[in-house]
């Protein structure tokens, strides 16, 4: 059953050697080379020619160049535009410095990519699913919502990619701009192109649409990709957690040999004050070590994630929080086109802050269910050093783990409200100052 949910999942079950022989691995690892964002070189793969710290370099200065050129066009041209237009433009740019952040803070990041390194070759539950049934389980559950997630993430970057393209290219069809192509002021996806008029020149056009189109993949797969990245590790540490409490709940408690009429040894669970047997309590303080080692190895790489990623999620929440505010201003004036044109863009930002929030979250509600895993361990019938190793995986396990941005605040729900709480109490204000 188990192999056939693998095998619906996309994954060849005949000859897997490792997380990379799962097509939702490859598909990601096919866009991270794109973006320089794939750390094929410490994971001892053959490079591409795309690939390399050049080429991350070349990502960063290209995303810079787009900034730089959409800030230019914008100071030139924004009395051209009125307020609705504005926004576009605005949201735009910010989604631009979005992608510069991502070059600079990961792209260039030897931190991210020895992260990467880790989760692939060590964390993946891929290593973990044959330490027993209930961690098969798990493995095939996290493997099916990576998939799928995969699949979502990468559907909707093409379609929102081709959306933003194709409706200003449809626009200019419509309003017959491509059948008298002089003189024309052609309506443009991304206003980026500075100093070049390409508003009434048709060469001038066709380069900003290509390079609209090639920049909108770029800047969209730096953010959707490397999200699709950090969500595929939080999946996994989920299962880690549901592997170590499961272990720990089920951890076996004193037993007894006793002869039946068949005169055959079988074991029976021990009742009332009796305690472990010798032998049973050395394979207790197996259990135990074992426990705290894998404890101590979701924190280090928790930590070491929240230290590759912080920065970076940080300038993602500032984002969102800057976008958000942009959003519900140009949807307070209530207006026909406003809302066509920015109310789905609104509900698409603020679930997108929504759903990875609540990915954060579980690591942080894992971390306390482990606290009572910890305590229902039966330390009553051990003797003192296995109770003493008992305690003190209970003291370690108190603070609860989460990823942090920018090492000064927990990313999860908390820090969601406080975005939107902040983003309506500004959209409530323009309202009442309107009226």
């Amino acid at each position: 059953m188990l192999a056939h949910l693998e095998k619906a999942a996309g994954a060849a079950v005949v000859g897997i050697n490792g997380p990379m022989d799962y097509n939702y691995m490859r598909a990601l690892r096919v866009v991270l080379r794109i973006i320089s964002g794939w750390p094929g070189k410490a994971l001892g793969e053959k490079s591409l020619p795309i690939e390399g710290m050049g080429h991350a370099y070349y990502n960063t200065i290209l995303a810079l160049v787009y900034l730089a050129a959409g800030a230019a066009y914008l100071k030139k041209n924004r009395h051209k535009y009125e307020f609705l237009e504005l926004g576009q433009l605005y949201i735009v740019l910010l989604m631009n410095m979005l992608c510069c952040t991502r070059a600079f803070t990961l792209c260039l990041s030897q931190k991210y990519r020895r992260v990467a390194k880790t989760f692939i070759q060590e964390i993946h539950l891929f290593y973990f699913k044959h330490k027993s049934d209930f961690a098969m389980k798990i493995h095939v559950t996290v493997h099916l919502l990576s998939y799928f997630s995969t699949v979502y993430l990468t559907s909707m970057l093409v379609l929102a990619a081709c959306l933003f393209n194709l409706i200003p290219m449809y626009a200019n069809y419509n309003s017959g701009k491509y059948h008298d192509l002089q003189n024309r002021t052609y309506e443009q996806a991304i206003n980026c192109l500075y100093p070049w008029n390409y508003e009434t020149s048709l060469s001038g056009y066709i380069v900003a649409m290509l390079s609209g189109w090639y920049g909108t993949f770029l800047c969209g797969s730096s953010v959707s990709m490397f999200d699709l990245f950090l969500c595929l590790m939080i999946y996994n540490l989920w299962g880690h957690f549901k592997i170590l409490i499961y272990n720990l709940e089920n951890f076996p408690r004193p037993a007894a040999e006793v002869v039946d009429a068949a005169g055959e040894e079988r074991s029976e669970m021990r009742i009332g004050s009796e305690m472990y047997s010798q032998s049973e309590l050395d394979e207790v303080a197996s259990l135990l070590k074992d426990a705290i080692q894998y404890h101590k190895l979701i924190v280090d790489f928790t930590n070491d994630m929240s230290d590759a990623f912080g920065m970076a999620l940080f300038l993602y929440y500032s984002f969102h929080q800057v976008t958000g505010c942009l959003l519900l201003l140009e949807c307070s004036t209530m207006t026909v086109a406003a809302l066509s044109r920015y109310l789905p863009l609104t509900f698409i930002m603020f679930g997108e802050l929504i759903l990875l929030s609540i990915i954060f979250e579980t690591i942080g509600t894992m971390s306390e269910k482990l606290r009572d895993a910890v305590y229902s361990v039966p330390w009553e019938y051990m003797d003192t050093k296995n109770r003493r190793t008992v305690l003190i995986f209970l003291i370690r396990v108190q603070e609860p783990i989460h990823v942090k941005a920018g090492g000064i605040m927990d990313v999860g729900v908390t820090t969601m409200a406080s975005i939107l709480k902040t983003s309506f109490s500004y959209f409530a204000f323009l309202r009442t100052f309107e009226s």
